[in-house]
């Protein structure tokens, strides 16, 4: 085998290469302008428009500062945060059967400040927890449900973790894990036959500008709030409005961009190698 052979074989695998990415490339960036159109067609409605009495839309749209819900604030209990929500879980894993089945069971759990509130000048919007499900650590997850993501997920979300603790051994428990512990609320052992007990705290701020689109529904006592929609898109993003148009946009143009030059380097490849073996071959 001649040096010129492998040069020719190395340049047909890389243009076949370019030539199957650029669909997908290509799809990638028309998926990115759908989402900009969606994002488009549910503008911004001031908060207190988000009310009962009123014919509710199948999708909802309100922009404003993240503002404590009907609980008030909330104070996480670990780390002493205060905020709009917060969840504190502590679970374990281990392996079961076959390699990458695994167990989860949860030790302990607290929440507190759901629904929290959006607001602007006119009012404030209540915003379930489970518009959170993309940002916040849940074992429970279904498949669907863990990989079920916002419309343009990239962004920043309004959720900050406090707490991300994991402990291995038996013989040594994480600073956190021992704190609860020591408060009687997880067994001395929980760390003993689990590959790792987990301790999570994650907590929603107070005054974070926050983006959503979510499903109008009415909780029980007659509050309306916006929540995660069972099926089709939605959005959460500590990102305004129109920010999110212009990264849909850029990445839709990028998307575009890149799948034009994956075709042209890989028929331009594929048509160097049909030439040099052509020639060769007289």
């Amino acid at each position: 085998m001649t040096f010129l052979t492998v040069v020719i074989g190395v340049a047909g695998f890389f243009g076949y290469a370019m030539l199957v990415l650029a669909p997908v490339l290509l799809a990638l960036a028309v998926s990115e302008g759908r989402q900009r159109r969606w994002v488009r067609r549910h503008p911004v409605s001031p908060c207190a428009a988000l009310r009962p009495g009123t014919g509710l839309p199948r999708r909802f749209a309100v922009y404003g500062e993240t503002v404590p819900g009907p609980d008030g604030s909330v104070v996480a209990p670990l780390s002493g945060t205060e905020a709009v929500w917060f969840r504190t879980l502590v679970y374990s894993t281990r392996s079961v059967g076959d390699p990458g089945l695994t167990h989860t069971e949860i030790l302990w759990e607290r929440s507190a400040g759901d629904p929290f509130g959006v607001a602007d000048r006119t009012g404030t919007a209540a915003v379930t927890a489970k518009m959170l499900q993309a940002s916040v650590t849940d074992p429970r997850l279904s498949m669907w449900a863990a990989t079920r993501l916002p419309v343009a997920h990239a962004g920043p979300t309004p959720v900050r973790t406090v707490v991300s603790e994991e402990t291995t051994s038996h013989r040594r428990n994480g600073r956190w894990l021992q704190h609860l512990v020591d408060r009687g609320v997880v067994p001395a052992d929980a760390a003993r036959r689990v590959d790792a007990v987990r301790v999570v705290e994650q907590v929603v701020p107070a005054g974070v500008g926050l983006h959503v689109i979510g499903q109008p529904v009415i909780l029980d006592g007659g509050l309306v709030a916006l929540t995660l929609p069972r099926t089709g898109r939605y959005l959460l993003l500590t990102r305004e409005p129109a920010a999110t148009e212009r990264e849909l946009a850029g990445g839709r143009s990028y998307g575009m961009g890149c799948a034009l030059w994956a075709a042209l380097v890989g028929a331009a490849c594929l048509a160097l190698v049909w030439g040099v073996s052509f020639a060769l071959a007289r």
